[in-house]
C-alpha cells in the first residue's frame, strides 16, 4: 500500500480530539470570566456616569434632583428624559432649555432582564431592594442610583 494515500488512524484521531478537548477546557473558563468582567465593568461605568450626571444636574438646578418637576412634585416617568433631554433651570422639560442633555441615551443594566433593564424603582431606602424588578434603583432622598438586580454590582451599592 502506498504511504501517501493512507488516511489517519483511529489512534491519531483520538490524540487530536483529546488535545482539542484539553485546549477547550482551558480556554472556555477564561472566556466566561472575561464576559463577566465586561458586564461588571459596564455596570460600574454606567453607575458612575449616572451618579455624576445627577450631581451636575442638581448643581445646575439649585439642588433639585431630576426626579422632581418644575413645581417640586415627584415626576418619576420623566427622570430619564430630564437627564437625556434639555430643561430650564427650574427643571421644566424644554427642547430649547439652557441645561442638558447630561447623557446621550438612557443606560441599561447589563445584569437585568432585557424587558426591565432600563426601568427604575424609586424609594428612600439606602440599599436597593435587589429584587430584579427593574434595572435601576433611585433613592429620592439622596439622589443616588444603584443597580436593582439580584446579581452584579453589590460592591457599588452606597450602603457597602
Amino acid at each position: 500500500m502506498d504511504r501517501q494515500n493512507r488516511g489517519f488512524s483511529i489512534v491519531e484521531l483520538l490524540i487530536v480530539i483529546t488535545m482539542l478537548a484539553i485546549i477547550a477546557a482551558i480556554a472556555v473558563p477564561r472566556l466566561i470570566d472575561a464576559s463577566e468582567d465586561a458586564r461588571s465593568s459596564a455596570l460600574g461605568t454606567d453607575l458612575q456616569m449616572l451618579r455624576r450626571q445627577v450631581v451636575l444636574y442638581k448643581m445646575q438646578h439649585n439642588g433639585r434632583g431630576p426626579h422632581l418637576d418644575e413645581s417640586g412634585a415627584l415626576d418619576k416617568p420623566n427622570l430619564p428624559t430630564r437627564l437625556t433631554g434639555r430643561t430650564t433651570q427650574q427643571g421644566k422639560l424644554d427642547d430649547n432649555g439652557a441645561y442638558g442633555p447630561y447623557m446621550k441615551q438612557w443606560p441599561v443594566n447589563p445584569y437585568a432582564d432585557s424587558a426591565v433593564a432600563g426601568s427604575i424603582t424609586f424609594g428612600t431606602a439606602t440599599a436597593p431592594p435587589r429584587d430584579g424588578s427593574t434595572g435601576w434603583y433611585y433613592n429620592t432622598t439622596t439622589c443616588v442610583f444603584s443597580a436593582n438586580t439580584t446579581e452584579g454590582g453589590e460592591e457599588l451599592d452606597p450602603s457597602n
